[in-house]
């Protein structure tokens, strides 16, 4: 892969704490969307409180918010628009997702599902005034559905785009990997999946396409005991290719 998804980062913006690291002149975009930036999860999770790489840029799957976020600084830095910005011009308004936005509006409380814990209390409703690359997006089902056929229909991708996209890049275990920004599960028969979650307190939400027969499966739920409900829709939906996803998600 050549050109924009292999620059590095740094071209158009460093994180001040990895700026003295030789790692950070090595970071892509790729990288970043495949999750191989070496980065954890969050800084704040680390003794530090301070990003730092934890091992060398491409080098396995880590999850990480915190590489989206900096992805989401060299965005705004290289195009002098915010995420949200982008976001709506690129993505959102083309496809009239008028419900869908990075940032909270008090307009949204009327039709907002409250998340809930596991004992099924209502928790604070996180207000959040500027935009996350990896977290927070606040839309609906209709919405987020129209997302989904656009990806079906190719996400107005060019062809070797969204090839790379929906290509095992990254291991994540065995028959599940990395795309760029999706998890991927390969080998379905003849069929295979793209797939992408969300998971915050009170809130559990996945996605599942399967491109070649024009499928996808979309499940939100507003507590923290959502997942129970995700191996029996998935199996019942999905069928085969469901069941096969299930079998990989068992294994250790």
């Amino acid at each position: 892969m050549t050109g924009i998804w292999t620059r590095p980062i740094y071209h158009y913006w460093t994180d001040p704490d990895v700026a003295a690291d030789p790692r950070s002149k090595k970071l892509t975009t790729k990288h970043i969307l495949t999750h191989q930036s070496g980065f954890p999860n969050w800084r704040w999770m680390t003794p530090s409180k301070k990003l730092a790489f934890e091992f060398e840029p491409g080098l396995k799957f880590q999850y990480s918010g915190e590489g989206m976020e900096y992805l989401r600084h060299a965005l705004e830095s290289k195009f002098h628009r915010s995420l949200e910005q982008l976001a709506d011009s690129l993505i959102f308004k083309p496809l009239h997702m008028n419900d869908t936005h990075f940032i909270w509006n008090d307009r949204m409380l009327d039709h907002f599902a409250v998340a809930h814990n596991s004992n099924g209390e209502p928790l604070e409703i996180i207000k959040n005034s500027s935009p996350s690359a990896a977290d927070q997006l606040k839309t609906t089902v209709a919405d987020y559905s129209k997302f989904l056929i656009w990806i079906i229909k190719g996400g107005g991708l060019s062809k070797a785009l969204y090839r790379q996209m929906t290509s095992p890049l990254s291991m994540i275990k065995e028959n599940k990997f990395m795309g760029l920004g999706w998890a991927v599960y390969p080998d379905l028969g003849r069929e295979f999946c793209l797939s992408h979650s969300g998971i915050d307190p009170g809130v559990n939400t996945i996605v599942f396409i399967l491109p070649k027969t024009s499928r996808a499966l979309l499940i939100f739920t507003n507590s923290d005991n959502g997942p129970q409900i995700y191996t029996d829709l998935v199996k019942i939906f999905l069928k085969e290719q469901g069941n096969a996803i299930i079998a990989t998600e068992m294994k250790n």
